[in-house]
């Protein structure tokens, strides 16, 4: 049996793809007899995979070669435009959401011909294949179209957050939802939050989303909590406007302002374009706080971080999250957090393992949790070990899901 694995990039670069699929992989190439990784770009160096995994590039370059008119062309005569354009009439006078149907309905049909050709190429029987998409995006559409030329199509795909959410997007417009999610088997959301916003959202395929969350192996590390009496804060993020690092320094002020005697130090893993002007704010620190950038850190350094600096709460304070990755490395070390309730934040934190904070805090609201998580650590980082080992062990968690997936193929899940 066959597993087809369409990513953006890996294993071409870092990132939250590689995170994941890198443990994924063991599980599936156990499952499979083959899998083929097939990446949407290729950037940077190629990472390491086990031997027995296939790479087929040729999508990649088959994308490169897309010029503004074949996009043109491809995406005005494909169908997904027109029934899109019937059933949402208003993107006729909404020049920016036309132009991402078009573009997604170009992307969708390119994928749709190079799937078809990749089959009759590499001879594929595809009653014993599986189809499999890492993001619920223009992919996903495309091979959902071989349908009609192939009936006994089995296609999944996973959704984790730019993928789910419509809000979050400019224009906040996801083309072609309802027609995508006809034409999965399976959509797998990383979160219970995407899984109820697309079950809301799309009322008649319920039946065809489930959560199946993602995880982090076990990095043997217990972190301690801070002995010296200096409170110690991580965060670790891309520094861009939705993680809002700024108000995490806000709230760190204030709660220094309040307690004097109380020394602070917040240490932030993670570069980005509000680098300098983060930095410029350095100069408004009380003298009782000390900030300090460490730079991009790969998930192996941080977990040596971890292992050899006290940590006494991890800070999330982001707009919207999927599933965050950081959040899951620091309760698998057994670190406390404090999180907006936003997206999966609600999922991996509570008050059992730390302080969900309104989605909007406010800087006083983030230094209430502070001194109120500093004062009265209680059993948090004791719980924020069990969370990691009864939601997010990846272990646990991609046998499971890599079992499902076996079963879609086999046609008898659920049966």
């Amino acid at each position: 049996m066959i597993l087809v694995l369409f990513t953006a990039s890996y294993p071409y670069v870092t990132g939250a793809e590689q995170n994941f699929l890198e443990v994924e992989i063991q599980h599936l190439a156990q499952s499979f007899e083959r899998v083929i990784l097939v990446p949407e770009r290729r950037d940077g160096q190629r990472s390491d995979i086990l031997p027995q995994i296939e790479v087929d590039d040729s999508y990649s370059d088959y994308l490169l070669s897309r010029t503004p008119i074949s996009t043109l062309l491809n995406g005005g005569f494909s169908d997904l435009v027109y029934k899109e354009i019937i059933s949402r009439p208003s993107l006729l006078i909404k020049p920016a959401y036309l132009e991402r149907l078009l573009f997604f309905a170009s992307q969708a049909e390119r994928t749709r011909k190079w799937v078809a050709a990749w089959i009759k190429k590499q001879n594929i029987n595809t009653n014993d294949c599986l189809f499999y998409t890492y993001w619920f995006d223009q992919a996903t559409m495309g091979i959902g179209l071989l349908k009609t030329s192939f009936p006994d199509i089995k296609l999944v795909s996973r959704a984790h957050g730019y993928d789910i959410y419509e809000e979050r997007r400019t224009p906040p417009y996801w083309p072609c939802r309802e027609a995508a999610l006809s034409s999965v088997d399976f959509l797998f959301p990383d979160s219970d939050a995407g899984t109820d916003y697309l079950q809301g959202k799309y009322p008649k395929f319920i039946s065809r989303v489930e959560t199946a969350r993602l995880g982090i192996l076990d990095s043997g590390i217990i972190t301690n909590s801070s002995l010296d009496g200096i409170y110690r804060i991580v965060s670790c993020s891309r520094m861009v406007p939705v993680k809002r690092l700024d108000l995490i320094m806000q709230g760190i002020i204030a709660a220094a302002k309040r307690r004097p005697s109380q020394k602070f130090e917040w240490c932030h893993f993670g570069t980005g374009p509000l680098q300098a002007d983060l930095e410029m704010k350095l100069k408004e620190l009380p003298e009782n706080v000390i900030v300090r950038f460490a730079g991009y850190s790969t998930q192996s350094n941080l977990f040596n971080y971890y292992r050899k600096n006290p940590v006494d709460v991890f800070m999330n304070v982001s707009v919207s999250e999927g599933t965050s990755v950081a959040i899951m490395e620091a309760v698998s070390c057994g670190i406390p957090v404090i999180a907006t309730g936003v997206g999966g934040n609600t999922e991996i934190v509570s008050e059992r393992n730390g302080h969900i904070l309104s989605a909007n805090p406010t800087a006083d609201e983030v230094a209430a949790a502070l001194l109120q998580h500093w004062e009265a650590p209680g059993e948090r980082r004791v719980a924020s070990r069990m969370i990691w080992q009864e939601q997010y062990n990846a272990g646990k968690n991609f046998s499971i899901f890599t079992q499902h997936l076996f079963k879609i193929r086999a046609r008898d899940y659920r049966d």
